[in-house]
């Protein structure tokens, strides 16, 4: 446009009407300075002077196209075509209103006529890619908006147009250097930007995408996308604590409900429930309108046993949303603990649970598997639990050896005992042994190891890594080469002195209680059984800690008869001394045991502690079904029981 001003500046101050590219220009530098009447009125001349001048009509169709009269501008533009079909400012803007109109091939050939004859031209650069991103050809538009961007590099429209193409090709790490010399952002470039922080998170961009967030969040305060997006780029740089603030400082009476649940979200993963509680408590009275918030109260109620306020809020959260699930849920539970099912189970049994979240699907089949179980109708329940299982993370059972093969040979024990008493407990899922763990770890002298139950287990003799070298080889060299590890690991742990260990095992193979007997002779087992079947339906109806998801009934029987027949085997054998606990009578009188107790771990009966914490159960539903519930399961669960019939005989069920 520099030439249009020299033009003018050399003219008289009224252009001779003869000329129509005085007028023209004339009519441009007008239109810049914001006079768009006058400005059309001496185009509108130059266009009468010389109708075939295809310049003319072709500055009223701009004129007319940024003043948003689209069908002016078509007509404009295509009569400048009939003029000079080769003009190329004639092409891009007939193709930037055949874009608009949503005629994007028209628009494709318009445009592409035009960049052939101004290559170096931005705008035609800008259109041609704008044409290309909205027929999808993500790659090709970028290069065209990255060209417009090389030519007009402070044009911020063309800088948001470049980042957009640069996000539509997957390429957040570009499109974020692109954004970062914006200094002035709008709440239309929100969702621009929460697409692009998918993209930047992804690539481990954190902290960078935190800081362009934090400069739109000053110009485009409370957008409830980006407060997310910069919440959540926080996190995964680790700075939760950050995160949190973050989102507290956005948590308003009129902000958006998914920044108080965001952050109720974050409080509840560091365990923070007290925080947590009195946030959902704030939430409440700051929204009272929201039913979600009402639910997160009767949640924090709930985990906190206060029955009344759980009840009150979940009733309040129904009260305005009927549908409300984890409220529903909560009123469902006391519905069961009350009596029979009612109402509440009915509609939690009608919710749909495509859009619930994987912990909100499980609360659900279960619920509704318990009130399938207290009407009697035990396909029913299976079928729902099964569900519960569905929604569990996938974690492999470990396949256990035949313990019904010739039977390994116990190696001599080392000379020389090592090291304090230990005992070791294998865990059966679905057994109950948590209670027994959790009431001895509340005494003095027992230490209660359970980190071999995670993902991230201790490393030494019982270890994967070192399977194949017990299974193959018992020599004196290989067991003290298991002592050593297994001490070492044990030390590394720092326990407190004098403690009896009792190391919790995810399994117990004769094979591993060969090696155990050799290398560990001061060990001694504990084993808490519990009937086979019941223990199965335990599994089934209310999971196992660490989360074991079954897939087939029979082959968890499966799994649950090599468990019992290795036990049978090793109270039978003349290495580490095993004591078997039957669980319905831990149940029904732990003081009776008390004696035994104390007998098979080696300790004094009077310092055992056999009041376990009670876990928290949804609704203050019972921790487990009742023992001998089985029975009410033979049809389907039949084959799976008929499984686990001789390990019932083997330990004295009948």
């Amino acid at each position: 446009m520099r030439w249009a001003r020299a033009a003018i500046s050399s003219a008289p101050s009224t252009p001779r009407p003869s000329e129509p590219s005085y007028l023209v220009n004339y009519g441009l530098l007008l239109a810049q300075q914001g006079d768009s009447l006058r400005a059309a009125e001496f185009l509108e001349r130059a266009a009468a002077i010389d109708p075939n001048w295809s310049r003319g009509h072709a500055q009223l169709g701009e004129l007319a196209l940024s003043s948003g009269q689209i069908e002016s501008a078509e007509q404009r533009f295509r009569t400048a075509l009939r003029a000079d079909p080769g003009d190329a400012q004639a092409h891009i803007g007939l193709a930037q209103v055949l874009l608009v109109r949503g005629d994007t091939d028209q628009a494709l050939a318009h445009a592409q006529a035009g960049i052939e004859k101004l290559p170096e031209d931005s705008r035609a650069q800008t259109v041609l890619g704008m044409v290309l991103l909205a027929k999808g050809h993500h790659a090709f538009a970028r290069q065209a908006l990255d060209n417009a961007l090389r030519l007009d590099p402070f044009n911020v429209r063309v800088r948001r147009l470049a980042a957009k193409a640069q996000i539509a090709d997957g390429d957040g790490d570009a499109a974020l250097s692109t954004l970062q010399r914006l200094t002035d952002f709008t709440a239309d470039d929100a969702p621009m930007l929460a697409r692009m922080c998918d993209l930047t998170l992804r690539s481990g961009r954190f902290d960078a995408t935190a800081d362009l967030l934090d400069k739109a969040l000053v110009r485009v305060e409370g957008e409830p996308s980006l407060v997310h997006a910069a919440a959540e780029a926080r996190v995964r740089a680790g700075r939760i604590d950050d995160a949190i603030s973050l989102l507290g400082s956005y948590a308003k009476a009129q902000a958006h409900p998914s920044i108080w649940s965001h952050q109720l979200g974050l409080l509840g993963r560091q365990g923070r429930y007290d925080d947590a509680y009195a946030l959902a408590r704030d939430w409440a009275q700051a929204q009272p309108h929201q039913a979600d918030a009402h639910a997160e109260l009767a949640t924090g109620a709930e985990m906190r046993g206060d029955v009344a306020l759980a009840r009150q809020a979940a009733d309040k959260a129904l009260s305005l949303d009927a549908q409300q699930p984890k409220a529903l849920s909560i009123a469902a539970a006391y519905e069961l603990k009350s009596g029979k099912p009612g109402a509440h189970c009915s509609a939690l049994a009608t919710l749909s649970s495509d859009k619930l979240s994987p912990g909100a699907r499980a609360t659900r089949a279960f619920l509704l598997g318990y009130a399938a179980d207290r009407e009697g109708d035990s396909d029913l329940a299976v079928q729902r639990w099964l569900e519960v299982h569905a929604a569990l993370p996938r974690q492999s059972t470990p396949a256990l050896n035949d313990p019904l093969g010739p039977p390994r040979e116990l190696p001599l024990p080392l000379s020389g005992a090592e090291g304090q008493p230990l005992v070791f407990v294998p865990y059966i899922p679905g057994s109950g042994a948590e209670n027994l763990l959790r009431a001895l770890a509340r005494g003095e002298s027992i230490a209660v190891l359970t980190d071999r139950l995670g993902g991230h287990s201790r490393h030494d003799g019982l270890s994967a890594d070192q399977r194949a070298q017990i299974e193959n080889n018992l020599s004196e060299g290989t067991l003290q080469l298991f002592r050593r590890r297994y001490w070492r690991a044990l030390e590394r742990l720092k326990l407190p002195p004098g403690r009896l260990v009792l190391d919790v095992l995810p399994t117990l193979e004769w094979v591993q209680y060969a090696a155990l007997s050799g290398a560990l002779p001061q060990g001694r087992v504990l084993a808490f059984v519990r009937d086979p079947r019941d223990t199965l339906l335990h599994w089934l109806a209310y999971g196992t800690t660490p989360a074991r998801a079954i897939g087939e009934p029979e082959l968890a029987a499966s799994y649950l008869l090599r468990q019992y027949q290795h036990l049978d085997r090793m109270r039978a054998s003349a290495g580490l001394a095993v004591s078997v606990i039957r669980a319905e009578e831990f149940d029904t009188d732990r003081n009776a045991l008390r004696e035994r107790l104390g007998q098979a771990l080696g300790v004094a009966p009077g310092s055992l502690t056999l009041d376990a914490p009670r876990r928290q159960v949804l609704g203050n539903l019972p921790e487990r079904l009742e023992s001998g519930r089985w029975r009410q399961y033979a049809a389907p669960l039949g084959k799976a029981f008929r499984l686990l019939a001789p390990a019932a005989r083997s330990f004295g069920y009948d």
